[in-house]
């Protein structure tokens, strides 16, 4: 019987299951993580107040990124137009 093979397969067993074991739980812990911080936003005397402050910080970006990609639509398209005209 080859001992060997037997002893590297049983290490790579082992091995994967403390990889997905380590996995496993730093995906728990995400979860627990995400379920405590709503608790606390539910609890949270100010949460309105400060999810609304976001929502507008949120719309400002929105809005200066949408007027750069039409900046940049714009001056792409120009220079789309200038290729076809030609020298």
């Amino acid at each position: 019987m080859d001992w060997d093979g037997i002893g590297t397969f049983a290490m790579f067993l082992a091995t994967g299951a403390v990889g997905l074991s380590i996995v496993g739980l730093k995906a728990y812990k995400a979860r627990l993580t995400s379920k405590l911080e709503w608790a606390r936003l539910e609890r949270a005397e100010d949460a309105p107040e400060q999810v609304a402050m976001q929502l507008r910080e949120l719309e400002d970006q929105v809005e200066r990124l949408t007027e750069r990609v039409d900046f940049t639509e714009k001056l792409l398209d120009s220079g789309a137009r200038g290729a076809q005209d030609g020298p």
